[in-house]
């Protein structure tokens, strides 16, 4: 019969995770250089038994490499049984080249008292040489009982081999490597597995004439304690052959070759995943206190003929509902000129999504669209008499709660509850074959959840299986369903399209989320569509005779620049546009000219513009997901600064401000700001852009700011300007200040910024507040204080700034008390201020230029004092005094 098997190597990986869907996970998987060899077989027995596990750093097992005689000692003494008695017998031993300490010292004194091994001709022996063929054969040879028939048949190493060869050992594609050369490991693991099985050799009679006889003993059983049998798993935790399981976790029915059920502990194994196969398995003895337990479950593969079809290359199922069906399938769809065809017993027992069902028709596989089905014959007729259905439904993680145990969905399709404390439904969640939890799950992880009942309200039993690959790029050819990304097509999954998400077009860009079959469940396109956003002040052909599309753009960084389109422009979802069509399409239907707005671009390597995004009018002030989208305009949001909330809206650090007066089409009129603009308890008239899921916006256009900066803004005590060059190797004012009790160092914008009201540059003693563009530059300044007037008695003042919080004073001490000033101005009564909180600052013009201004503390303030006047400036910022700097007149 024709064997299906599936290309893809997640599947070949996950085979039994994926096809039978228990809530198990597979046990550790073989030494990839060993599966489908000869060694296959030989090897997972011996790791079952400990006996020899490969490399413990790399995973493999290295089957041409040589093996110690140290280690070998080792294999020995497992075969023997003798592992507990080696770990008591570490130490010295009577070989004089092995040193005390040495890690194998208990192998080789328990491998040296049975006989096993002797040394070599001068006594020693030689750990760290590797075992020749000769001598792995000797010693199972020894083990096994057969020396005496070795020495007739003519010693070490002819009559050693040639019994190895009589009684078995050499069978199963044992390679010689001759007599004195070194073994490989594979060799010894075929040696080491055929001696398992082997009947023992024993002596039976004594004296002078001692006879040896062999007898009906094998190692596994007499030695190790493991029985090796032949049976049918016809139940696990989730199932058994008709119906749901009431099982542990960690046991399974086996139906034996003696007719005898038994229920065993699963142990290390993936017992579980194999219901209804007819397996090979061993089991260990435990003792009388314990339970038998499974140690090795493999597949009987004389007694089984399995089938597993993708959804997608099902072609046809037909049959009535009590006659044999016909499943017709491609191997390969996209190459099969004829479809194949498996006949399906009109009793088979049928699994959906692991739990045995008599309610599902097999003509639902006519409409199977994710998962797979596998057919199963125990039979060897030709004819499959059980049925796997595995059937999937995507969930794109949103957010995951570790208190209510519910994992929310992005398309909000479907939510699952898996609690742990719950014992009425049964779940895993598997990821790469390995069990994970929900703490494991990530924002954008897409789950194939498969359930016995479609209703996850209703579901007994769930299994998850996670899958965090993406492909980032740019749909580049759309065929049919497919779409290709980075030369690869993705078919577009079943949950995508439900969930009525945006059509994805050629040009799209973003991550592209894909589920364990490898199709695109989800789109995040945020990652890139906002990645150039920009003000769009004008757009036009250009050129004499060969017009080009050019665009006038304030963008991001606040810079004003000409780019021209591309030969070919997208704008929004419609590719392949010339430049006259994308300038229509941008002016919109009826409109004469560019509408001012604000876009995302895109650019190619020529700096042409090839991608337009103009904004989607949402208004609803909730997130439209993969959208470039206005998400709400008010004339009047307030602004509170406790709460960083511009309305109900989060602004954050990320957030970019567009401050554009309403009308105004001069770009020097223009700025890009950041968060600081926004002063607390003020209106403001804006749009609100890409908001997030929790209401944070990315983009806010501002359309009535008065462009002064923000008085909350901590005071920054002037040190000196100076010139200096920005990135851009342009000339700039350089501000060296204190802020906040700190030196702090910033480029201006321009050399025309850092200067007072009559146009003289900022100097040492000044106190301004500022603030900065996007690029951290500074573009506007208050002078609150002006270093020139401090000897001026006429501003000694209190003042109070309208439509703000914040208050100056500028005046003399009268008092001084521990916490607190008593201060008088030309304006206002004596009053006190509580100064505990305030950072202190001194000017002192007297002192050298690098000393004039210095960070301080309260107890510098003093009672004023004629001799040696100061005066005081105090900024209060909702009642409280935040700043003080003490004056030298």
């Amino acid at each position: 019969m024709s064997r299906f098997k599936r290309i893809s190597a997640i599947a070949i990986a996950c085979t039994m995770v994926f096809g039978l869907l228990t809530s198990f996970v597979s046990a550790s998987p073989l030494p990839a250089d060993v599966v489908g060899t000869k060694y296959e077989e030989p090897v997972e027995l011996l790791r079952a038994l400990d006996i020899m596990v490969g490399d413990a750093e790399t995973g493999a097992f290295r089957l041409q490499d040589g093996i110690l005689r140290s280690e070998f000692a080792k294999i020995a003494v497992y075969l023997a049984g003798l592992a507990e008695v080696a770990e008591s017998s570490m130490g010295t031993t009577k070989f004089p080249d092995v040193v005390e300490g040495h890690w194998a010292t208990g192998f080789i004194n328990v491998a040296a008292q049975q006989g096993y091994v002797i040394g070599d001709d001068v006594g020693t022996f030689r750990p760290d040489d590797k075992i020749t063929y000769a001598e792995a054969i000797t010693v199972i040879v020894r083990i096994l009982g057969y020396e005496p028939s070795a020495m007739s048949a003519g010693g070490f190493p002819t009559g050693y081999t040639v019994v190895a060869g009589q009684i078995g050992l050499l069978k199963n594609g044992v390679v010689s490597t001759g007599s004195d050369v070194a073994t490989t490991r594979g060799t010894v693991a075929i040696m080491a597995a055929n001696s398992l099985t082997i009947n023992m050799m024993e002596k039976t009679s004594f004296g002078v004439n001692e006879t040896y006889e062999v007898v009906d003993k094998q190692i596994l059983t007499e030695k190790l304690d493991v029985t090796k049998n032949y049976g049918q798993i016809t139940a696990n935790y989730v199932s058994s052959l008709t119906g749901p399981s009431s099982l542990r976790e960690d046991e399974v029915n086996i139906l034996g070759d003696n007719g005898e059920t038994v229920t065993y502990k699963t142990g290390k194994t993936n017992a579980a995943d194999f219901l209804a196969r007819n397996v090979i398995y061993y089991v260990k003895d435990n003792g009388e206190n314990e339970d038998p337990e499974l140690i090795l479950v493999r597949n009987n593969a004389n007694k089984n003929d399995e089938l597993k079809v993708p959804a997608a290359n099902i072609k046809v199922l037909t049959g009535d509902a009590d006659e044999d069906k016909t499943l017709e399938y491609w191997e390969n769809k996209d190459t099969d000129k004829n479809a194949k065809k498996a006949t399906i017993t009109a009793d088979a027992k049928v699994f959906y999504n692991g739990v045995a069902t008599s309610d599902y028709d097999l003509s639902n596989l006519n409409d199977l669209e994710s998962g797979s089905v596998t057919l199963l014959d125990t039979t060897r007729t030709d004819e499959y008499n059980y049925v796997f259905v595995t059937e999937y439904r995507n969930l794109v993680v949103d957010e995951v709660s570790l208190v209510s145990h519910r994992v929310n969905d992005k398309y909000n399709l479907l939510s699952l509850t898996l609690d742990p404390e719950d014992k009425s439904v049964k779940f895993s969640i598997t990821k790469n074959g390995e069990k994970i939890g929900l703490a494991d799950l990530k924002e954008w992880d897409v789950l194939s959840v498969a359930m016995d009942n479609a209703n996850p309200a209703e579901a007994t039993v769930i299994n998850v299986v996670v899958s965090d690959k993406a492909v980032v790029g740019k749909v580049e050819e759309i065929d049919g369903e497919k779409r290709m990304i980075g030369g690869a097509l993705y078919e577009i999954a079943k949950n995508y399209i439900d969930a009525n998400q945006p059509e994805i077009y050629l040009d799209d860009e973003g991550t592209f989320y894909l589920d364990i079959e490898g199709r695109i469940a989800a789109v995040d396109t945020k990652t890139v569509v906002g990645s150039n956003y920009a003000y769009l002040v004008d757009a036009e052909m250009a050129g004499t005779i060969n017009k080009t599309l050019e665009f006038k753009l304030f963008n991001q960084l606040g810079e004003t620049k000409i780019f021209k389109a591309a030969s070919k422009v997208k704008v929004n979802n419609t590719s392949s546009l010339t430049g006259e069509q994308a300038l229509e399409m941008i002016k919109g239907e009826g409109n004469d000219e560019v509408t001012p707005q604000l876009i995302t671009f895109e650019t190619n390597s020529a700096g042409e513009i090839t991608l337009i995004n103009t904004a989607m009018d949402n208004g609803t002030g909730l997130p439209v997901k993969n959208t470039f989208s206005r998400d709400y305009a008010s004339d009047s949001l307030e602004y509170k600064s406790a709460s960083k909330k511009l309305g109900n809206f989060n602004v954050n650090s990320g957030t970019i401000v567009f401050d554009i007066p309403e009308g105004e089409t001069d770009t020097d009129n223009f700025a890009v700001r950041t968060m600081d603009m926004f002063v607390d308890k003020t209106s403001y008239s804006v749009e609100i852009y890409d908001l997030s899921e929790d209401l944070t916006a990315k983009i806010i256009l501002v359309k009535d700011s008065t462009g002064e900066t923000n008085a909350e803004s901590a005071i920054a005590v002037v040190s000196k300007v100076s010139s200096a060059q920005n990135a851009d190797r342009v000339t700039v004012d350089k501000l060296y200040a204190l802020e906040n009790g700190t030196t702090i160092e910033l480029l201006a914008q321009d050399t025309a910024t850092l200067v007072r009201e009559d146009g003289t540059k900022l100097s040492a003693g000044d106190i301004i507040q500022y603030k900065k563009n996007v690029r951290g530059e500074i573009e506007k300044v208050t002078v609150l204080f002006d270093s020139r007037d401090r000897a001026n008695d006429d501003i000694e003042i209190y003042k109070a700034y309208e439509g703000t919080e914040m208050e100056t004073v500028i005046g003399t001490v009268s008092k001084k008390f521990t916490n607190s000033i008593n201060v008088v101005t030309s304006n206002m009564a004596e009053t006190n201020y509580n100064i505990e909180n305030a950072k202190v600052y001194s000017y002192d013009y007297t002192k050298p230029s690098s000393s004039q201004v210095t960070v301080v503390d309260s107890s510098y303030i003093t009672k004023y004092d004629e001799g040696d006047a100061r005066k005081v400036f105090l900024r209060i910022y909702k009642g409280e005094v935040v700043e003080i700097v003490i004056i030298k007149e």
